[in-house]
């Protein structure tokens, strides 16, 4: 019977531990939750907003060498017909990240030739899988 009743008061323990928590939300007198970045933000003076905004946007640009290579890697796979760009966003898939790495290399020191031949070489190794 003890048992019983130390079971008991242990359950209604843990209950009312669990049922109060975050109950300071709906104190009336206390402070409105605001979330920890906005604080960060409204407490940067106008000066050091204006130096992380720059600071941002000079790590969201990308330099003109990859923008450049990036473009004519772009051209080249929009280039082809929409079947094979499908067959190389499944190899892509099953690529692991190393492969990829590799890949793009080889690409772009490639003849338009030697591309072809690269992409065949690549979708006959992922398509045996």
């Amino acid at each position: 019977m003890a048992a019983k009743k130390l079971a008991l008061v242990v359950c209604t323990l843990g209950l009312l531990q669990t049922s109060f928590a975050g109950s300071e939300r709906f104190w009336v007198f206390s402070k409105p939750n605001k979330p920890t970045t906005e604080e960060a933000w409204d407490d940067l003076s106008p000066e050091e907003q204006r130096v992380l905004i720059k600071r941002y946007q000079s790590l969201k640009e990308i330099p003109t060498d990859q923008s450049s290579q990036l473009q004519q890697r772009m051209e080249w796979f929009t280039q082809l017909p929409e079947d094979e760009k499908q067959k190389m966003r499944d190899v892509w898939q099953k690529m692991s990240t190393q492969e990829r790495n590799s890949l793009r290399k080889r690409m772009q020191n490639a003849s338009t030739e030697e591309k072809v031949n690269i992409r065949e070489e690549y979708l006959s190794k992922y398509s045996e899988h």
